[in-house]
């Protein structure tokens, strides 16, 4: 988590859209799940070729929410918005 947020402080003011992509190892048989963030509208987009959301990878929620909620606080952010998840379909 530190280094995600290490990674949006060196970024900017990410006021503007932007994506930062993580891949994510759901440790369940090595299937990988991909998760883009956009910090400036709280989404989270997550490509999961899978059927299913998000409760399938708690700890991958867990962790995201974690590094976007710490870097808003490091960077006085009021805006206290919920994140966002949205699952994009793969095909």
């Amino acid at each position: 988590m530190n280094e995600l947020v290490d990674r949006f402080m060196v970024a900017g003011d990410n006021t503007t859209p932007s994506l930062y992509f993580l891949p994510f190892n759901s440790c369940n048989g090595g299937h990988w799940v991909l998760v883009a963030m956009d910090l400036s509208r709280l989404m989270v987009y997550y490509l999961d070729s899978l059927p299913g959301d998000w409760s399938k990878y708690p700890s991958m929620k867990k962790t995201v929410d974690a590094a976007i909620l710490k870097f808003r606080s490091k960077k006085n952010y009021r805006n206290r918005k919920d994140i966002t998840w949205v699952r994009v379909q793969c095909l």
